[in-house]
């Protein structure tokens, strides 16, 4: 197998034995050198450095603090312009996903890729950039979709306080890393993970950004599904899923409501009609109530 080739296999393998664990069998590794230590440790609810300082495409000095203005969620990957496959995957499966959604970067959120190679040039990073946006489709987003770089000491302490390990390969001369989406509050907390491979992110980003911006950003209907518990986060898979009684429950409230709707004001003008005087007659004389089922009535004796 070509060098490459391998890089891109090792790469892959944290997303298939639980990111990155430690696999032991007969007390031999099961995960090759490359991979081992490699990784997400997921950080729910804790807050990540806002002091940490990055340079954008174009070239501007970025302070994280910046990126968050206590509206909107921001959704950060780690990613380097010289990676043979892995971020190429990950960012295309992202573009092709916000294209599925309401919701859109700038307006409702931000996307954030920080380079994880402090060697990277804001020229490769801004080509990454333009390539990205060009996949999404949507020019006029462009100030909502940041690609950042930075020295190694800023990237490994933003990566560390999000849980995300990664190590450099001197003899591939590349980066072996996992693939996840980080979702962040508008005030900068950790609110969930995604599986940055996931071929069903179109389905799992919009309900993450809902949840990562507290009701801030969505639809009506985004936030009662989410709020009602209609969708619940599984950390193991880094998925929602639906939750057959939270719909249950609903179809069983919209239900009376439309009952109550619809009958109330029925019974209330029902009530108001005044009675003829053979009606009055019937509901008060025995004659009238045998007559109404067709005899006799059954329950009064010889």
């Amino acid at each position: 197998m070509k060098p490459v080739p391998l890089l891109i296999a090792i790469a892959l393998l944290p997303a298939l034995f639980g990111g990155g664990s430690r696999l032991y069998a007969q007390g031999q590794r099961a995960l090759p050198e490359a991979a081992d230590g490699i990784g997400v440790d997921q950080k729910v609810g804790d807050r990540i450095p806002l002091d940490v300082v990055f340079d954008d495409d174009k070239g501007n000095r970025v302070v994280v603090t910046e990126l968050f203005d206590g509206k909107r969620p921001v959704v950060l990957s780690f990613n380097y312009s010289n990676c043979p496959q892995l971020c190429v995957v990950q960012l295309n499966l992202l573009a092709s996903a916000l294209q599925q959604i309401d919701l859109m970067p700038r307006e409702d959120f931000l996307v954030v890729s920080v380079g994880i190679d402090p060697n990277e040039q804001i020229s490769r990073i801004a080509e990454v950039k333009r390539k990205f946006v060009a996949a999404y489709g949507k020019p006029s987003t462009a100030d909502g979709i940041r690609f950042l770089r930075g020295n190694r000491e800023n990237i490994e302490r933003l990566a560390d306080a999000c849980g995300y390990r990664y190590k450099y390969l001197p003899d591939q001369k590349q980066f072996s890393h996992p693939a996840a989406f980080i979702f962040l509050t508008p005030d900068g907390r950790i609110a969930r993970y995604l599986d940055g491979l996931s071929g069903d992110l179109d389905k799992t980003l919009q309900p993450a950004l809902v949840e990562a911006g507290e009701g801030r950003i969505g639809s009506v209907f985004d936030k009662f599904m989410y709020f009602s518990g209609c969708y619940l986060y599984d950390p193991a898979t880094g998925k929602y899923a639906s939750q057959a009684m939270g719909l249950v429950r609903i179809g069983g409230l919209i239900t009376v409501v439309l009952l109550v709707v619809t009958l109330v004001p029925y019974w209330f003008f029902r009530r108001g009609e005044p009675k003829g005087d053979d009606e009055q007659q019937e509901s008060t004389t025995p004659k009238a109530r045998d007559r109404l089922v067709g005899g006799a009535s059954p329950f009064i004796g010889n």
